[in-house]
């Protein structure tokens, strides 16, 4: 009986977490659309960075996810023009 009532217990904590991270992307996702934000309205990229272990990050790393950005707005910007 108590492995039934642990089991349905995890099982109901892991509905309720998938639940709230869906919201969380949804919310994202939204305020993406608002401020036209092409690659942050990609469910499966924002569950890709979301699911990235917490780590510090150095300054060079900082600059690296930066350029990163850049290119991806900039690659946006000429998929409209073209």
């Amino acid at each position: 009986m108590i492995s039934r009532g642990l089991s349905h217990y995890q099982s109901v904590q892991k509905c309720g977490v998938e639940l709230e991270n869906r919201a969380f992307f949804e919310k994202i996702m939204e305020r993406a659309g608002l401020y036209n934000i092409a690659f942050l309205q990609n469910r499966a990229l924002l569950e890709t960075i979301l699911e990235l272990p917490d780590e510090q990050v150095d300054a060079h790393m900082m600059q690296k996810v930066e350029k990163l950005l850049l290119w991806l707005e900039q690659t946006q910007e000429e998929a409209k023009l073209s």
